[in-house]
């Protein structure tokens, strides 16, 4: 099975959790302040439909920053560690019924994922709750980027595909991509806004466009002639080294 490990700030610390992958239909970074006088706290958007945001029950002023979208809600945490494959551990089945000594609580959680020796408790989300006082955060991170020279029009990447230099708005390292797998794409990267990261070869580098990013080792800038292909009217750019399909 595999498992998000999250981290929720609050005004007492953090919390760690794990959430199940396979009932996560995906994540959001848009917020949306719910109507007052219903008591709300307020939604995420994803997709085409607003999800009203819980969290982990009896935390005071959250922070959240990501919206794990389940088909009922959006579970607000503050960000996204690692990606994990395990088998949890289960509670006892008779701690549920043994609230009358102290036991309730701990039905919050349904088994522990093992991490180097440490236990990360998985979290039941039927014991989610509506936050009154949580925060969010806009990303204000400065990211180092890559210097880039002047030199070529064009972006080479992974040694297949070519970018015009201006529809790269900038090169970070690969340590700030989170990984979060759906669909085509391997994680995110937050720019402003999540923007999804396709893995093209493990590299140490993320060049960011407009509204996807490549993750690659491989990052080299050229000039050379652009050559369209007749049937799929398909661009390359042919250089001494090679030729490579320009995506933009």
């Amino acid at each position: 099975m595999n498992f998000y490990i999250c981290e929720i700030e609050h005004d007492k610390g953090n919390i760690q959790i794990a959430l199940q992958k396979s009932e996560i239909l995906g994540i959001s970074d848009k917020f949306y302040p719910g109507p007052f006088e219903k008591n709300s706290f307020g939604f995420s958007l994803y997709g085409e439909y607003l999800y009203p945001v819980v969290t982990h029950s009896d935390l005071v002023s959250p922070i959240f920053k990501y919206f794990l979208i389940f088909p009922g809600f959006a579970f607000g945490v503050t960000r996204i560690l690692q990606e994990i494959d395990g088998t949890p551990i289960p509670l006892s089945p008779d701690i549920s019924s043994n609230e009358e000594i102290g036991f309730g609580k701990l039905s919050e959680y349904i088994g522990a994922i093992i991490i180097e020796d440490k236990p990360c408790y998985v979290y039941n989300t039927h014991n989610i709750q509506l936050p009154s006082n949580a925060r969010i955060k806009k990303n204000q991170e400065k990211a180092e980027k890559l210097k880039k020279e002047t030199l070529g029009d064009f972006i080479v990447i992974g040694n297949t595909y070519a970018l015009r230099k201006e529809a790269v708005k900038t090169i970070l390292s690969a340590e700030f991509v989170t990984p979060f797998k759906i669909d085509n794409y391997d994680g995110f990267i937050d720019y402003g806004r999540i923007i999804p990261v396709i893995n093209l070869d493990d590299g140490n580098h993320v060049v960011v466009l407009e509204d996807i990013a490549y993750r690659t080792g491989k990052v080299f800038q050229m000039s050379g002639n652009i050559l369209t292909q007749e049937t799929t009217k398909e661009e390359y750019l042919e250089t001494l080294e090679g030729s490579y399909k320009i995506l933009v």
